[in-house]
């Protein structure tokens, strides 16, 4: 016996709308836009700053478009590798993620990932042959990253080297910026644009870095974090010896202004240091949740002093 009233089958438009708000709910759930951006747009702007302050370079102004696109793209990609690789952990610690909770299939993520790396290289080639090898570089590394350098049993129990030899890949991107904006090769760039490439693998460490640093009440069974592995003291020690040297690389810049960013760096690792005392002797979430919140904002800081000084050295 048939029901009075069948279910339809969806049309393509419907699927269609279905597919997107899935798409919506995934960004706001693992690539929040606001916070996102913000990121993004300084990481591009402080680029544009550098590059533009060197009396070789001349910028298009067209090429910032095509390059904050294809830099959030990249950024979105790096976010799509996480959730298939985390996917067997996230079944049995986070089931209420995207794909384990079945928003997304893995399809729809790897589909995602070939549209990303296709309109990647678009927008890095548009700016020349120089962007394109550069950006080139950088999807290899990602990909070595996605396929977890094919040593995934080797190098997975070892979080930190896991963690940093990944954010390795914000130096290729950083470098591929700079190869957009000056139409120099990867191999024959300013120093200050390699120093710059560098200090931003750091501050990506320091943000990837204090985001797993728990207090003992925070911790949760076979998830490892890096208050788990080196203790609260050396956690703390972890980012802080990077925030150090994130500081001494921007003060060997040639065109900041030396003593200006030293007053602002000084500023920001002493507040890093406060708020690391605070964690280390507090007990309670909440003070976990500050460490690991200005941890996260530290990068921001970071670029936001950068471009700060170049409006100050502008107006002189």
């Amino acid at each position: 016996m048939t029901p009075d009233n069948p279910p339809s089958t969806p049309t393509y438009k419907e699927r269609r709308k279905s597919e997107v708000f899935r798409w919506i709910v995934f960004i706001n759930e693992r690539f929040e836009p606001v916070s996102h951006f913000i990121m993004i747009a300084l990481f591009v702007y402080a680029h544009y700053l550098v590059a533009d302050a060197s009396k070789f370079v001349i910028i298009e102004p067209h090429l910032v478009g095509y390059v904050a696109l294809g830099t959030c793209l990249f950024f979105l990609k790096l976010r799509l590798y996480d959730e298939i690789k985390d996917y067997d952990l996230d079944v049995e610690k986070n089931p209420t993620r995207p794909l384990p909770r079945g928003l997304l299939g893995h399809f729809d993520v790897k589909r995602a990932i070939e549209l990303c790396l296709i309109l990647e290289i678009i927008f890095f080639t548009s700016c020349g042959a120089p962007a394109f090898i550069a950006i080139m570089f950088a999807i290899a590394y990602s990909l070595l990253m996605y396929k977890e350098f094919f040593i995934p049993e080797m190098i997975r129990p070892h979080l930190t080297t896991y963690a940093t030899s990944h954010t390795i890949v914000t130096f290729f991107l950083s470098i591929a910026v700079f190869s957009s904006f000056s139409r120099f090769n990867p191999w024959s760039m300013d120093e200050d644009f390699y120093l710059f490439a560098l200090l931003s693998w750091l501050s990506f460490n320091i943000f990837e870095l204090g985001r797993k640093v728990y207090q003992p009440c925070e911790e949760r069974e076979g998830v490892p974090t890096y208050s788990s592995i080196w203790g609260k003291f050396g956690a703390f020690m972890l980012v802080f010896v990077h925030a150090i040297a994130v500081s001494a690389l921007i003060l060997y810049i040639s065109t900041v202004q030396y003593f200006f960013m030293l007053k602002l760096l000084s500023i920001q690792l002493i507040l890093l240091f406060i708020i690391g005392i605070i964690y280390l002797c507090g007990k309670t979430k909440a003070t976990g949740n500050l460490f690991r919140l200005y941890s996260s904002v530290f990068i921001v800081l970071i670029y936001t002093s950068i471009i700060v000084n170049y409006f100050v050295r502008g107006l002189k």
